[in-house]
């Protein structure tokens, strides 16, 4: 059966599975960048939350799917704002991570071991079981198969329900930044985390979703803050927004199917 999963990628990530949760670990860039995710997840939100929902508990009734969720980063402040989760990866090891600190956090959250391909067999989508919001964020440099992702993707996703992605541009400063100051400089990440053969351009990512009905027309960046101590601890600071789209950027839009 053809999927998007790259098994050497997968494996990598596996053996990382218990600092998922280490904040000044090999994740940690995840975890700075958690708030500003969020920040354009809710902007966008609006297009299908309710507009009684409270701002605390705007995705109250939001069926949430978080592909590659690994550790469950963003999967946990999702469900604390009233969405109802499923957080799906390819790795066992971080699925088990993710269940064990859930729980810890007696959050209810449906995490699985397995593909988006696996996820459609075994769900026999219909309107009554398809997503709200549908969120890969940090995933698609990492998958074999784009065009079968993003059809994937439509097909989990409601007629009219929302879709954010957020990677690594395909530029030269992306390239710089995202893989060789990031791996090799800094050493955040650990070494071989991204092939910037995957990388893609905001407008080409954009290209190929339109292909399947996913209609990304709100675009943001992800920008790290930068003080002396996190120079000196070889670290990012928090991540904010910003038009910049050069490296980390974020992209949401509608399933128009």
């Amino acid at each position: 059966m053809i999927n998007t999963i790259d098994q050497k990628e997968i494996e990598q990530f596996s053996a990382l599975s218990n600092k998922w949760w280490d904040k000044s670990g090999p994740f940690s860039a995840l975890h700075k960048m958690s708030r500003a995710r969020i920040e354009f997840i809710l902007r966008n939100s609006k297009r299908v939350s309710s507009k009684n929902n409270s701002e605390g508990n705007i995705l109250k009734g939001l069926k949430c799917l978080d592909i590659g969720c690994g550790g469950g980063i963003l999967s946990e402040p999702l469900c604390r704002l009233g969405a109802k989760v499923t957080g799906i990866d390819a790795s066992d090891m971080a699925i088990k991570s993710a269940t064990l600190h859930s729980q810890k956090s007696r959050l209810q959250i449906d995490f699985k071991c397995m593909d988006t391909a696996a996820l459609i067999k075994s769900e026999n989508l219909n309107l009554n079981n398809q997503f709200d919001i549908v969120i890969a964020s940090e995933v698609i440099e990492h998958v074999n198969n784009r065009d079968l992702f993003l059809s994937d993707i439509s097909k989990l996703s409601k007629p009219g329900g929302l879709v954010v992605l957020t990677t690594i541009n395909q530029s030269v400063l992306g390239v710089l930044l995202g893989k060789f100051f990031a791996e090799d400089v800094l050493s955040i990440l650990p070494k071989g985390t991204h092939d910037p053969k995957k990388f893609i351009s905001p407008n080409q990512l954009i290209e190929e979703a339109a292909k399947h009905k996913i209609i990304l027309d709100d675009k943001t960046g992800f920008i790290p803050t930068f003080k002396m101590h996190n120079l000196i601890n070889k670290e990012f600071g928090e991540f904010k927004l910003s038009r910049n789209i050069q490296v980390n950027y974020g992209l949401a839009g509608i399933n128009i199917k």
